[in-house]
């Protein structure tokens, strides 16, 4: 009876982790029903890049990227400046001239952990960049804890930090 009662305890378990690592995380978005699903089949990266990315494939080039300010949220908890802080770093990557449709850029702040005592704060945010038909081109899910090893300088905020870190990434998943 107690070998049972383990086996189906254990099971259980088992059952919980794979049902939680296939949820969609709880906060806000901007994706539909069919994006979410679409995403959740990507498998997580382990690299410098975003920790889920997901490229529309018929759609190979995309241009200018311009920020669409009326589709972007950040949780209270998060900076006062944190969405322009990433507004502005996106528009420095149009300073080089691509061929491609022009793309909207959202970013969602779906929640955002506090500095405290022992630990460092963390940004969880997704970016969506769609067409002028609204037709998804890409969308990239992933966390950012600003500290101090990315700082370039003693001023710099945590809003800094994580606009200059999606900069970065942006750049180096696109080639740019």
């Amino acid at each position: 009876m107690k070998k049972s009662l383990i086996v189906a305890l254990c099971f259980a378990i088992a059952c919980g982790y794979a049902s939680a690592k296939e949820k969609f995380h709880d906060g806000k978005t901007t994706l539909s029903a069919d994006e979410k699903a679409i995403v959740m089949k990507v498998k997580e990266k382990e690299d410098k890049g975003f920790s889920i990315l997901w490229k529309n494939p018929n759609i190979k080039e995309f241009g200018v990227m311009k920020w669409d300010s009326d589709s972007c949220f950040a949780v209270p908890d998060a900076p006062n400046d944190i969405l322009d802080s990433i507004r502005d770093q996106v528009g420095k990557l149009n300073q080089k001239d691509r061929k491609g449709e022009e793309v909207k850029i959202s970013a969602t702040i779906f929640k955002y952990k506090k500095q405290s005592f022992l630990s460092n704060p963390v940004a969880y945010y997704e970016l969506v960049a769609r067409n002028k038909d609204g037709k998804t081109v890409w969308i990239a899910i992933d966390q950012i804890k600003p500290c101090q090893e990315l700082a370039t300088s003693l001023a710099d905020t945590d809003s800094n930090i994580v606009g200059r870190e999606i900069h970065r990434k942006i750049r180096e998943e696109f080639s740019l």
